[in-house]
């Protein structure tokens, strides 16, 4: 975790005490990093594989990406404005046999709203484009439109845990058709509903130190509720 981050994290809390109910959020994935534990769990005719993801991250509806930042946050915050969509991809090169099943594993990192309804969809545009860096409106549609591949229902109490999305018969095909290059999955938000901003993931025993010091900016962020800094590090 890098030191922005850290201060996102100390700040963020911050925030999110400043705020209380006034705000309400719905996102799966805030305030997440790459997880080297996430990704395929597939069954073959060959054998069981896990394939972890290779890249990861998220398209906003400003339409921007930014290649640096690892988050894959997928929703919104009230105050923000803006909808971000996420993405992973995986390189398929091991994998033998024919596919006959398959689930994405991923970490949550916090989660804000309850019924929520996160879908996976297929991916269409180049992946050199979705990994870049720019501004790009085709990337950022595309990964909440088209071909189905799962979905999940999450809430609030999901927070900081592994959860498995088994993958349909569509996202099996694509797959299979797959084997041997690299796979891509667009996630998004389809449904849900609003609620309180959740904490962010307990974070290293480090940034207790900056959160703590942090704590002396209350009188300067006292009366500044737009929370910029929630918003910053719900992303980032």
């Amino acid at each position: 975790m890098n030191l922005k981050t850290k201060l996102g994290y100390a700040v963020s809390i911050i925030g999110i005490s400043l705020s209380g109910s006034a705000m309400a959020d719905l996102y799966v994935y805030g305030f997440s990093d790459f997880n080297s534990s996430n990704g395929l769990n597939i069954t073959t005719s060959s054998g069981d594989f896990f394939v972890p993801t290779s890249n990861s991250g998220w398209w906003n509806s400003d339409f921007y990406h930014d290649e640096r930042n690892l988050n894959y946050t997928t929703g919104h915050t009230i105050s923000s404005k803006i909808d971000y969509n996420n993405y992973f991809t995986f390189d398929l090169s091991d994998i033998s046999g024919t596919i006959t099943s398959a689930s994405l594993n991923l970490y949550t990192y916090s989660v804000a709203g309850s019924s929520i309804d996160y879908q996976l969809f297929d991916v269409t545009s180049p992946l050199s484009e979705v990994h870049a860096t720019g501004t790009n409106a085709a990337v950022y549609n595309d990964l909440m439109t088209g071909v189905s591949y799962g979905s999940f229902i999450y809430n609030a109490s999901d927070s900081n845990e592994f959860h498995s999305i088994l993958l349909n018969t569509d996202g099996i095909s694509a797959l299979n058709s797959a084997i041997g290059g690299e796979f891509g999955i667009g996630g998004a938000i389809t449904g849900g509903i609003e609620g309180p901003p959740s904490p962010p993931p307990i974070p290293e025993p480090e940034t207790y130190a900056m959160w703590l010091a942090g704590l002396g900016l209350l009188g300067f962020f006292g009366y500044r509720r737009k929370t910029q800094t929630s918003i910053y590090s719900f992303a980032n």
